[in-house]
C-alpha cells in the first residue's frame, strides 16, 4: 500500500501535478489537504491512464480529501481536523490537518485535538480488532513538538525497533509507542531538509519545517518500507521546487510526502478493476 499526502495550498489548477505524482509513484491511497480542484475531474484524468481512483467519504472534514484505488474503504471518525479511513477492514488511516502557529503558538490546542483524535483511533482499532494504524498529514508542528512527541500525544519516536517494548509507562500510566520516520529526513544530509520553507524575521526560525509527517504504530514496523519514506520535489510534468530549491508557491507551498506499507493481506484482490 503506497500512500501519498500533499497540502495543495488551495491551488484550483493542481490536478495535473497530482495525477503525475500518483502515476510516477504507483500510489494506492491519495490524501490531500486544502484541495480546491475538482475531484471528479481528477479521477477521470487518472482513468485515462488506467488508474482507477474513487473519492472516499470525508464528510465532516472539509480540510481533508482522500482518494483510493481500493474498493473496501470505510469512513470512520470525521471532524474539522481529521478524517479516519478504515482500509480493507484491517488498516486505520488517520488523515490530519492541524491548526498552524503562523498567527500565534497553538501547541496546547494541537495537543488537545490530537488526544481526541487518538481516542477515536483507539475506538476504530477496537472495532476492527487491529492496531495497524497509520497517521499522515500536515501536523503543523515539528516532530519534536508536544503533539507529535509527547507520550500523551502521537508519541512519534525518532527510533523504534520491532523488538522494542510497544509501550512505556509514565507516572503509572501506559502509552503506546509510535514511530516517526520523518526525523530521519531533517537536516542537510539529504535534500530537502523539510516539507515547508519560511524565513521569518525573528530570532527563532529554523527556516525549513517538517510539518508534513507519517507516523505508524509499532504493529506495522515490520511492514514499513523505510526506503519509501520520502519528500517528493518533482513529478513527470514539472519540478515542484523553485529556482532556490524551496517549494514552488505557484504550485504549492508544501512538498508532498509518501510511504509504502507492505501489505499484510493480498490487497490486489481489493483493487478496482474495469
Amino acid at each position: 500500500m503506497r500512500i501519498l499526502f500533499w497540502n495543495t495550498n488551495r491551488n484550483k489548477e493542481i490536478n495535473t501535478y497530482i495525477a503525475s505524482l500518483v502515476q510516477d509513484n504507483n500510489i494506492d491511497v491519495l490524501v490531500l489537504a486544502e484541495y480546491k480542484d475538482d475531484g471528479k475531474k481528477l479521477c477521470t484524468q487518472l482513468k485515462k491512464d488506467n488508474i482507477n481512483f474513487d473519492s472516499c467519504n470525508t464528510s465532516g472534514c472539509e480540510r481533508i480529501s482522500v482518494f483510493s484505488n481500493y474498493v473496501n474503504v470505510e469512513a470512520g471518525f470525521q471532524n474539522k481536523y481529521c478524517s479516519i479511513q478504515i482500509i480493507k477492514n484491517s488498516y486505520i488511516l488517520c488523515c490530519m490537518h492541524l491548526i498552524t502557529d503562523l498567527h500565534g503558538n497553538h501547541d496546547d490546542e494541537r495537543l488537545e485535538i490530537i488526544q481526541d483524535v487518538m481516542h477515536e483511533c483507539r475506538k476504530s482499532e477496537e472495532k476492527i480488532n487491529s492496531q495497524d494504524t497509520i497517521i499522515i498529514g500536515d501536523l503543523n508542528e515539528m516532530p519534536y513538538g508536544k503533539g507529535c512527541l509527547n507520550a500523551n500525544g502521537l508519541h512519534g519516536l525518532p527510533a523504534l525497533n520491532i523488538t522494542d517494548n510497544a509501550i512505556r509507562t509514565v507516572n503509572g500510566k501506559t502509552y503506546r509507542k509510535f514511530y516517526n520516520p520523518m526525523w530521519n529526513l531533517m537536516g542537510d544530509f539529504s535534500y530537502p531538509p523539510g516539507t515547508y520553507f519560511l524565513n521569518q524575521s525573528k530570532l527563532y526560525s529554523p527556516m525549513w519545517y517538517m510539518l508534513d509527517q507519517i507516523i505508524i504504530s509499532h504493529d506495522l514496523l515490520p511492514f514499513l518500507n523505510k526506503e519509501s519514506v520520502k519528500i517528493i520535489t518533482s513529478c513527470s510534468v514539472s519540478d515542484l521546487s523553485d529556482k532556490t530549491g524551496h517549494p514552488d508557491k505557484k504550485i504549492s507551498d508544501h512538498f508532498p510526502i509518501m510511504c509504502e506499507v507492505r501489505d499484510k493481506n493480498n490487497f490486489s484482490k481489493g483493487r478496482i478493476i474495469i
